[in-house]
C-alpha cells in the first residue's frame, strides 16, 4: 500500500512538474513565435531539396546543405524587400511629388480631376471644401510619419532579429531532419502510428500552402499586369509585382495595391480606365483566384472540402493575423486527422468501412462487425 502511494506521488509531483515546465518553456517562446514559425516553414518547404542534396553528398554534411538552403530562401527575401523599398518605394515617391505639382498648379481640382470634382460638387462638396480637406489629410500624415520615426526604427530593429532567428530556425530544423520528427513521435503518449499520421497531414498542408500561395501569387501578380497594361497604368510592371506579394492575404491582399491604383487613375481624369481597372481586378485577380483556383489547388493536396479551405484561411487570418493562412489549415488538419483516428481505432461500435467523409458522392457507411 505504501508503495502504492509514493507511485502515485511520483507521477503527481512528475505532472505538475511537466505543466509548470511547459509554461515556463511557452512563456520564452511566445515572444518569438514568428521567426520559429517562419523557420518551420521554411524547412519544411524546402526539406525534399535538402534530402535531394544528402544524397549527392552520400548522406553527410547536413549541416552544409541546411547552410546552403537557408541562405538561398534568405537571399531571397532580401532581394523581395530591397525590390520593395527601393523599385517600388521610388515609384511612389514620384507619384507623390507628381500629384503634388498636380495640386500646387490646379488646386484640388488639377488633383481629382474635372469630371469627379463635378461628381463631389453634386454632393455639396465643392473645390474649397475639397482642397481644405486635402490640406488637411496632408498635415494629418506628416503628423504621423513624425512621430512614427522611432517606431520605424525599433521595427527596423525588430525585422532584423526576425531574419537571423528565422535563419536559425531554418538551419537547425533542416539540420535535425527526421531526428527531430522521430523525437517528437516518440515523445506523444499515443500509438507511433498515430502521430505519423497527424505529423504527416501538418506537413502536407504546410507545403500545400506555400506552393499555392507561390502559384497563386505568380497567376494573381501576372493578370493584374496585364489588365494594368491594357488600361494605360504606369509602370505596370512594377504594380504587378506588387500585387503579386500583397496576394499572400487572399481576397483583400492585392486590393490594397490595384484599388488604391485604379482610383488614382480615376483621379486622373481617366474616370473609364480607372474603373476598367478595378472591375478586372476585382474579377481575375480576387475572384477567380481566390474563390476558384485556391480551393481547387490545395483540395487536391489536402483531404479538405472546399467550405473548410475557406473556413481555415479566412477564419485563420481573423485570429492569428498574416500568420493565419497557415495555422488556421494546419489547425483544420489536425482536427480531421484526429477525427479520423478516433473513427478508426476508437469509435465504440468500431471503424466505419466507408470513403474519405469529405469526398463527394460517398455511399452510406457500414459498422465494422
Amino acid at each position: 500500500m505504501p508503495k502504492v502511494e509514493r507511485t502515485s506521488l511520483q507521477r503527481w509531483t512528475f505532472l505538475v512538474l511537466l505543466i509548470f515546465a511547459a509554461y515556463g518553456f511557452w512563456r520564452t517562446l511566445e515572444p518569438i513565435w514568428v521567426p520559429v514559425l517562419l523557420g518551420l516553414l521554411i524547412a519544411v518547404g524546402v526539406y525534399p531539396l535538402h534530402e535531394k542534396l544528402m544524397k549527392k553528398f552520400g548522406g553527410k554534411n547536413q549541416g552544409l546543405s541546411a547552410a546552403l538552403l537557408t541562405t538561398v530562401v534568405m537571399v531571397l527575401a532580401l532581394v523581395l524587400i530591397a525590390f520593395l523599398v527601393f523599385v517600388v518605394g521610388h515609384r511612389l515617391v514620384n507619384l507623390a511629388q507628381e500629384m503634388q505639382k498636380r495640386y500646387e498648379n490646379k488646386g484640388a481640382v488639377g488633383l481629382l480631376g474635372k469630371d469627379i470634382s463635378r461628381v463631389l460638387s453634386r454632393f455639396g462638396l465643392s473645390a474649397d471644401d475639397i482642397q481644405q480637406r486635402v490640406a488637411d489629410t496632408a498635415r494629418d500624415v506628416a503628423t504621423f510619419m513624425g512621430k512614427g520615426a522611432t517606431s520605424i526604427v525599433a521595427g527596423l530593429f525588430s525585422a532584423i532579429f526576425i531574419f537571423i532567428f528565422t535563419s536559425l530556425t531554418s538551419y537547425y530544423l533542416l539540420r535535425e531532419g527526421k531526428d527531430g520528427t522521430w523525437w517528437l513521435v516518440e515523445m506523444v503518449p499515443l500509438p507511433n502510428g498515430q502521430v505519423e499520421e497527424i505529423v504527416r497531414d501538418v506537413r502536407d498542408v504546410m507545403r500545400a500552402m506555400l506552393l499555392s500561395t507561390g502559384m497563386l501569387a505568380l497567376y494573381q501578380g501576372v493578370a493584374a499586369g496585364i489588365g494594368y497594361w491594357i488600361f494605360g497604368v504606369d509602370s505596370p510592371l512594377v504594380w504587378a509585382s506588387l500585387t503579386g506579394l500583397a496576394s499572400i492575404l487572399p481576397a483583400v491582399g492585392t486590393a490594397l495595391v490595384w484599388a488604391p491604383v485604379g482610383i488614382v487613375v480615376m483621379a486622373m481624369g481617366h474616370v473609364g480606365k480607372g474603373i476598367g481597372v478595378l472591375l478586372w481586378s476585382g474579377v481575375l485577380v480576387v475572384i477567380v483566384a481566390d474563390y476558384v483556383l485556391r480551393p481547387r489547388l490545395l483540395g487536391t493536396r489536402i483531404r479538405m472540402n472546399d467550405l473548410l479551405i475557406f473556413i481555415s484561411i479566412f477564419g485563420g487570418i481573423e485570429a492569428f493575423g498574416i500568420l493565419g493562412i497557415v495555422l488556421g489549415p494546419i489547425a483544420v488538419a489536425v482536427l480531421l486527422a484526429l477525427l479520423r483516428i478516433y473513427q478508426r481505432d476508437y469509435r465504440p461500435e468500431g471503424p466505419v468501412l466507408a470513403p474519405d467523409p469529405t469526398a463527394p458522392d460517398r455511399e452510406p457507411p457500414q459498422v465494422a462487425p
